[in-house]
């Protein structure tokens, strides 16, 4: 199962690409995106990297040198291209700000195969012999 955080603001389970105790300026892992601007022919602002997914939402890290702006396009591939809003932002170096967006479009079966897509690509909580340490799916 992948790990999860509980948080009774949220109204879905995220799933996680990274380890909660790693600082998110020097973590290495996450999924690979691109953020365009909405439209039909919307450009490419920038490539991110997404942290945590939910059915709701996602967080990534974005540059900070990149305007972002509040409505955009996230793409995971050429089949799979998600609107967002972004909720919020919050520097994490002065090269780097995470960003919180909420998914919104209507297309809940293509979230739902992205999930289960990503979910193997999430981080998992070791069972062995009651040891904490956390490894990734594909290890």
């Amino acid at each position: 199962m992948p790990a999860t955080k509980p948080d009774i603001a949220r109204r879905y389970l995220r799933w996680y690409f990274s380890t909660a105790n790693q600082p998110h300026e020097t973590q290495t892992k996450g999924i690979a995106v691109k953020l365009k601007q909405p439209g039909l022919f919307g450009s490419q602002l920038c490539q991110a990297v997404v942290k945590d997914i939910s059915l709701g939402g996602a967080g990534l890290l974005a540059p900070l040198s990149k305007a972002v702006p509040d409505m955009l396009v996230v793409e995971y591939d050429s089949e799979t291209r998600i609107k967002a809003e972004v909720i919020y932002r919050r520097a994490v170096s002065d090269k780097l700000e995470f960003l919180g967006i909420s998914w919104l479009d209507t297309k809940r079966e293509q979230r739902l195969r992205l999930l289960r897509r990503l979910s193997k690509k999430a981080y998992r909580v070791s069972r062995d012999a009651g040891a904490n340490q956390e490894v990734t799916a594909d290890e």
